[in-house]
């Protein structure tokens, strides 16, 4: 019997999102629920403003085990999709050597070539699952992570239309892998807009974009999230909040802030 995906209210989204440390808005709730009902998510923000964060809260909200794809310029297609295990194919072989060389005593090279081809060395015992692979092909339903997608390579980036498309990998010389249908993962892309994503991989995605925080809002989420008084978290709060303003680099990060609030709490106790 199929599995149907569990469907998730927009009410328990925000619930289970902000009990889990994650301060949603309208159109970060509405966000988490096209991901959790199987529409790849795309976020992009500047640095620190809790692109990650939702990944992660996501996960925990919900009791799915997160798999982080952490991408960087020279990563490659086989570090994250799938390989082979070629060292486990050689010693297949070596082992088999003997019995192999005398099946085929006598035979003709197509008699030969028939033989061969009952065995397989590219079956599922010699495939490598990477973090992608995995997704689709363990035994829960997972949170898959891409992480800074945009540092990624051009041709990297297109190795992921077919899995954004349907949650399917083809495999040369084994076959097309797709998710069991309910189980298939909750995916997440994120982006500091290193470089401009592809046109194919936007509409294989919904699309999220987090603003810098207001005042406010960064107050609650050091409520939240520091263990500090609230002279500290409100100072902490304004000080984030103007450097916003500030022509920087990098801006510092939320979770920066919580690290000085509960620095400066230690401080004065």
């Amino acid at each position: 019997m199929k599995k149907k995906r569990e469907k998730y209210a927009l009410s328990d989204i925000r619930k289970q999102l902000t009990k889990n440390g994650y301060l949603p808005n309208d159109e970060i709730v509405m966000a988490a629920y096209g991901a959790l009902h199987g529409v790849p998510l795309l976020v992009e923000s500047d640095p620190g403003q809790g692109k990650t964060s939702l990944a992660l809260a996501m996960g925990q909200a919900f009791g799915l085990s997160v798999l982080r794809v952490q991408f960087y310029e020279g990563l490659t297609a086989d570090k994250i999709l799938y390989d082979y295990n070629y060292q486990r194919q050689l010693l297949s072989i070596q082992a088999i050597q003997s019995t192999l060389a005398k099946n085929l005593d006598g035979k003709t090279i197509n008699e030969a070539m028939d033989v061969a081809k009952t065995i397989d060395f590219y079956g599922k015992d010699f495939l490598i699952r990477r973090l992608v692979l995995e997704s689709i092909w363990g035994e829960q339903r997972y949170v898959l992570l891409f992480d800074e997608v945009d540092k990624a390579s051009e041709e990297l980036e297109y190795t992921l239309l077919e899995f954004l498309d349907d949650f399917s990998l083809s495999i040369p010389q084994y076959g097309t892998v797709k998710a069991k249908e309910g189980m298939e993962p909750v995916v997440v892309l994120t982006s500091n807009n290193y470089r401009d994503l592809s046109d194919a991989l936007k509409r294989r995605c919904n699309y999220l974009y987090l603003p810098r925080k207001t005042k406010e809002e960064i107050m609650e989420i050091l409520k939240m999230k520091a263990e500090a008084s609230p002279t500290i978290i409100e100072g902490v709060a304004s000080c984030l909040y103007q450097l916003q303003s500030l022509c920087l680099k990098q801006i510092p990060s939320i979770s920066e802030g919580i690290t000085w609030a509960g620095y400066l709490q230690k401080l004065m106790d």
